[in-house]
């Protein structure tokens, strides 16, 4: 499958996802999913056999299409099918507050998905209740708050930390959805990071960095960078087709990489190029 096959494809499961399928019945609607799924593994073996960044751009491009069209068909497959789909079903709501106790001056409810720069113009946040949970938090601006904290019930959340055993507050709640440019650029207030209550500790560096860098940790897919050549230790990045690998330039260098579990001693490159090289 070549990248115009692939293009073709993409073309052809774009009219599959049009409002008129939707329309049909869900005969119709699983059979447009089975045809998206089989196009994105198809993608991804592709993605792995060419060599040149531009076609890798084009294939991941093609990729993240598909996975949204696989989105928008499950939606309506779990809406019955029909003209009038249920609405996509988000994690519980995150509650952003203009109080250090989360009680009253509530702001705005926010999920994974929403678009956080609509808060630009809102009172800073002091608390964020998740879950029933408040956190108390250095005074933000909501739009960097919402962004920072909205994939918080997300269960693919990955929590950044002031502390390398990960203890106290939560600097960010990210997840592969979270716009990493829009968090804290600056200093080096990400010391450690928690995956399925693991505490790993990491390069001190700028959240937004942190971010970029582990955001897609949760995705058993993922493939994870070490400044290590056996692996152990010293994680620098996990990363998957979603990554913004330039945003990784200036963690250490990439010594080795773990895929599927298992550790390849590769050679000592620059982290972008890994992340390049070997994010799919």
């Amino acid at each position: 499958m070549n990248l115009k096959t692939t293009a073709l494809t993409l073309g052809v499961l774009s009219q599959l996802c049009s409002p008129l399928t939707w329309a049909a019945d869900d005969a119709k609607v699983s059979r447009s999913l089975e045809e998206v799924t089989i196009a994105k593994e198809q993608t991804q073996l592709v993605m792995k056999q060419v060599t040149s960044n531009e076609q890798k751009e084009r294939l991941r491009y093609v990729s993240d299409r598909l996975t949204s069209a696989e989105e928008l068909l499950r939606q309506a497959l779990n809406g019955g099918g029909g003209s009038n789909p249920r609405p996509p079903q988000y994690p519980s709501s995150v509650e952003l507050y203009h109080s250090d106790s989360c009680s009253g001056s509530l702001i705005a409810r926010v999920n994974p998905y929403t678009s956080c720069q609509s808060f630009s113009q809102a009172q800073d946040t002091w608390g964020v209740k998740i879950d029933g949970k408040c956190l108390n938090i250095n005074d933000t601006p909501t739009a960097q708050a919402c962004e920072a904290f909205k994939s918080g019930s997300s269960p693919a959340v990955v929590s950044i930390h002031h502390s390398d055993s990960c203890s106290g507050q939560e600097v960010a709640l990210v997840s592969p959805e979270t716009q990493c440019s829009a968090l804290e650029s600056t200093g080096t207030a990400a010391w450690g990071i928690k995956i399925d209550n693991q505490c790993i500790n990491i390069t001190d560096t700028a959240p937004s960095k942190a971010c970029e860098a582990f955001k897609s940790a949760r995705n058993p897919q993922a493939v994870k960078i070490y400044h290590s050549d056996s692996c152990s230790g010293s994680l620098t990045a996990v990363v998957d087709y979603s990554t913004r690998c330039e945003n990784l330039r200036g963690l250490p260098d990439a010594w080795g990489i773990s895929v599927n579990g298992r550790c390849e001693n590769i050679s000592d490159i620059d982290i972008v190029q890994a992340c390049e090289r070997f994010k799919f």
